[in-house]
């Protein structure tokens, strides 16, 4: 199952040459990888324990005295599968088949057809060695496979300048995540010497010398480096720049697979990030509640359609980051599942919608919602493909929080507020673009404008039909229970009407809104952006201009008066060696002779008594 996408791609690399090939191969590695998981997913559903199996890989001994821990560095290569894992194998290997079958047709106009094929199998490798991995370096090994996997995919488009820019936010900020990451395992290991998960958690609090300033600054290094790649505000930048210049199944990989992987990782690294004190979950939870609110809020500035989807599906991942965390706070780690299972059934909703939006500004050849309109009767398929799944985005969100959350918190009242906003912004993408007229603009005919090809149009439903099963699933105290074999209660009917409500207004609130002025809502939002977008430049001119550039100048000053320092010093010591080599040249004992005398005169005016 692991081996098989890296196969794939071997084979596609070694001897594929054309774009049907390497799709077709891409298509059989991802095939077979998710018959393989059915498999292993079938099999757990008859047993308790997970499957587990370790293969030693290296192991140096390093040192002869000490704790037993420090005296050998080992790393294996331990494959444990349980029964969330497999779920969330089969929601990536569903999101990358469907991705494919999509670009095959939507796609042939990108440039490397095989190349980013291959890539893809690649990306589809590391996220399943990721999630099948419980040795921190092997987790971080995979991890940063798929995070190489996923730059190249999202800057695959090498000839355009705005691509290129774009690029380079997914290539700094991810690796800034990664360096976190990485820097949260180094730590561990430095204090404790173990890098297994299952024999790390019994160990936080019984190992001496470790105090809880090092272990707050490991669990904080492991939540932003999973927190970027999940892409919670303001960590996902590089999700939002890359949307509209990224290929639309870069983009919709890059949102679905990896808020799969980050939140079942976090999920597994839970107890390690909650060893510390309350007091820095209670942290985590409110900056994930801040991002589960500022995220959708967001995405009413402007109108970019695929800027909104993301800002929207980063509100659902951080609902349930916001959930996992809470769970641990109120010491009722039961309920964090229901974080998980959140994002499990959005991930593939933000794929369809992703692939939806991108066909449809594709067709109407704008990325601003405010041209965009008569969705309904040029593209119905597509428009209708795109309302599901921002409804799905919105309903995944709402029913985790009625399965984990009391309606009487603080804290379901914030997300409770994420929920509305979701809803709003999930919502006002698909009638924006379903009604109103489509404009007529320069070298534009909406005469044109018509449905992609037939074999295009089934596969965002697909998706939609897979995040509303998993959806559906979470109300269901047996399927909780599958994912983290603990016994749960079922939802209650009041919180399940009452969250349910909550995110029924936003899209009613949508709705009136856009159907009584639509064109009046849209020139709130892009006057909102415009004003969010001089903030943000009035922000980086006033960096610009009080730190940036009084610090390149100090650093310039500072460079010169070195240069400055060096060519002193240089003639001193040009000066002092051709005294030197004078001195050397001198007759040796008139110059004694010389220096003794100066020395009496300089004794005798010194001493006591001359000068009175």
């Amino acid at each position: 199952m692991v081996l098989v996408p890296l196969l794939a791609f071997v084979l596609a690399a070694t001897s594929v040459r054309t774009r049907r090939s390497a799709a077709n191969m891409a298509m059989l590695g991802a095939v077979v990888t998710f018959a393989l998981s059915l498999l292993v997913a079938w099999g757990l559903t008859r047993r308790s324990t997970p499957f587990q199996t370790t293969y030693p890989y290296l192991n140096v001994p390093v040192a002869f005295t000490g704790p037993v821990n420090f005296q050998g560095f080992g790393i294996d290569i331990i494959l444990r599968v349980d029964r969330l894992t497999s779920v969330a194998l089969l929601v990536v290997e569903i999101c990358v088949i469907a991705g494919i079958s999509w670009h095959r047709v939507m796609g042939r106009s990108e440039p490397g057809g095989a190349r980013f094929y291959a890539l893809v199998s690649v990306l589809l490798f590391g996220a399943v060695a990721a999630l099948v991995s419980y040795d921190l370096a092997e987790l971080f090994a995979f991890w940063g496979l798929a995070g190489g996997a996923t730059y190249l995919l999202l800057a695959h488009r090498w000839g355009s300048v705005e691509s290129s820019l774009s690029g380079r936010i997914a290539l700094v900020l991810p690796f800034a995540f990664d360096l976190s990451l990485l820097t949260g395992i180094a730590v561990l290991y430095s204090h404790y010497g173990v890098q297994n998960v299952s024999n790390l958690v019994p160990i936080l609090h019984s190992t001496l010398g470790v105090g809880v300033k090092s272990m707050v600054a490991a669990s904080i290094l492991l939540f932003v480096g999973v927190a970027g790649r999940l892409g919670l505000w303001p960590l996902s930048l590089w999700l939002t720049r890359t949307a509209t210049t990224a290929p639309a199944v870069a983009s919709a990989l890059a949102q679905s697979v990896w808020s799969v992987v980050a939140i079942v990782i976090l999920y597994r690294l839970m107890p390690i990030i909650a060893a510390p004190n309350v007091a820095t979950l209670r942290d985590l939870v409110y900056a994930s509640g801040v991002a589960a609110i500022a995220a959708p809020l967001l995405a009413l500035f402007g109108n970019e359609p695929r800027r909104a989807m993301v800002l929207a599906g980063s509100g659902v991942a951080a609902v349930g980051v916001a959930l996992v965390v809470h769970a641990y706070e109120a010491s009722s780690t039961s309920f964090a599942v229901a974080g998980v299972a959140c994002v499990l059934a959005a991930a593939p909703a933000r794929a369809a919608a992703t692939l939806a939006v991108s066909a449809i500004a594709a067709a109407m050849r704008t990325d601003d919602l405010a041209e965009m309109g008569d969705g309904w009767r040029r593209m119905p398929t597509t428009t209708v493909a795109l309302l599901l799944s921002g409804l799905m985005i919105t309903l995944s969100a709402a029913g985790a929080i009625s399965l984990a959350v009391a309606s009487r918190s603080r804290f379901g009242l914030a997300l409770g507020e994420a929920v509305l906003l979701v809803s709003i912004a999930a919502m006002r993408v698909p009638l924006a673009i379903a009604i109103g007229p489509l404009r007529r603009r320069r070298a534009f005919e909406p005469d044109r404008v018509r449905e992609g090809p037939n074999a295009s149009l089934g596969w965002p439903y697909w998706l939609v039909l897979a995040g509303a099963a998993l959806a559906m699933a979470s109300f269901f105290p047996a399927w909780i229970g599958f994912l983290d074999g603990q016994k749960h209660k079922a939802v209650p009917a009041s919180g399940l009407a009452l969250w349910a409500g909550v995110a029924l207004v936003g899209v009613v609130v949508t709705v009136l809104t856009y159907g009584t002025n639509k064109d009046g809502a849209l020139r709130a939002s892009a006057w909102l952006g415009t004003g969010l977008g001089r903030l943000l430049d009035g922000g980086a001119a006033a960096f610009t201009r009080f730190i940036a550039e009084p610090i390149a100048a100090i650093a310039e000053h500072i460079s010169d008066w070195i240069q400055q320092g060096d060519g002193e010093l240089a003639r001193a010591a040009a000066a002092s060696g051709r005294l030197a080599l004078a001195a050397a040249r001198a007759p040796a004992v008139p110059l004694i002779v010389v220096l003794a005398a100066a020395l009496a005169v300089a004794v005798g005016l010194l001493s006591p008594g001359v000068f009175r």
